[in-house]
């Protein structure tokens, strides 16, 4: 639980140091339901860290808020996070959503997680717009 909660804290801090130190070299990050333009999954640390890298361009505070923690009983090194965010995008508006990561930890490092979101807040923020069906 502690390495999932660090790592949270981390993206509050854009501490990307800690970011890298938190992840296995290996590391799988995916985001399945990411917007058109988005990845859905980074393999490895490098990959990872090249996708968060350019963040900072857009994004002038995270906002992690709300944290709620979880793990398996029959598995400590599964951790199910739960959290909202309030983030100022540099354009400037604001960016709220809400998010359930689930990490795997192995070895005091993160090897997998998985981030789950609703993606037309963060295409709206970006400047795009999602116009439902007429029905």
């Amino acid at each position: 639980m502690v390495i999932a909660e660090r790592y949270l804290q981390a993206i509050n801090d854009w501490d990307f140091d800690v970011k890298r130190e938190l992840l296995a070299p290996e590391v799988v990050f995916e985001m399945r339901w990411a917007p058109e333009g988005f990845p859905r999954r980074l393999d490895g640390v490098e990959a990872v860290m090249e996708f968060l890298a350019p963040l900072p361009e857009s994004i002038v505070t995270e906002g992690l808020y709300d944290i709620r923690i979880e793990t398996l009983h029959s598995d400590p090194g599964q951790v199910i996070t739960f959290y909202k965010s309030d983030m100022t995008m540099v354009r400037p508006v604001e960016y709220k959503n809400e998010y359930v990561t689930c990490f795997t930890v192995r070895d005091g490092r993160i090897v997998h997680f998985v981030e789950y979101y609703d993606p037309t807040p963060l295409v709206v923020a970006f400047g795009g717009s999602v116009t439902p069906p007429s029905l």
